[in-house]
């Protein structure tokens, strides 16, 4: 490890395998890709929501996954840190359970929308509807 004069943080699947890896800026200095490349056999979905503009991107919209393990709960967001902005398609782990899942988005403007038995890994495209 080298120490660095570090700025900014972000994170997001850069290499499409499902796990998310992180970028760090730092000052003086090139950004920092750190790979997530472990093999754990886990699984996983991602689900990039794609809505009218202005908010192309849905941004304050939450999306719930319910799986054998429970619920999970992320929200689209804006910046994370430090002139930063991580990824807007939200990534959910489930272990190593494979059951279907059922995905609830609730738009920012309250709609609702719910798919379900969606198979693990693989990213979704959710339409407004």
């Amino acid at each position: 490890g080298q120490p660095i004069g570090g700025r900014g943080a972000a994170y997001a699947d850069m290499d499409g395998d499902g796990d998310l890896d992180v970028v760090l800026t730092q000052a003086g200095g090139p950004a920092r890709l750190l790979r997530n490349d472990q093999v754990t056999g886990h699984h996983w979905l991602r689900v990039r929501l794609v809505a009218p503009a202005p908010n192309r991107h849905a941004v304050g919209a939450r999306v719930s996954v319910s799986h054998p393990g429970g619920d999970d709960v992320r929200r689209v967001g804006g910046a994370r840190s430090y002139l930063s902005q991580t990824e807007l398609t939200l990534t959910f782990g489930f272990g190593v359970a494979t059951e279907p899942v059922s995905v609830e988005v609730t738009w920012p403007d309250g709609q609702v929308k719910v798919l379900e038995s969606i198979g693990p890994d693989q990213e979704i495209v959710i339409p407004y509807p």
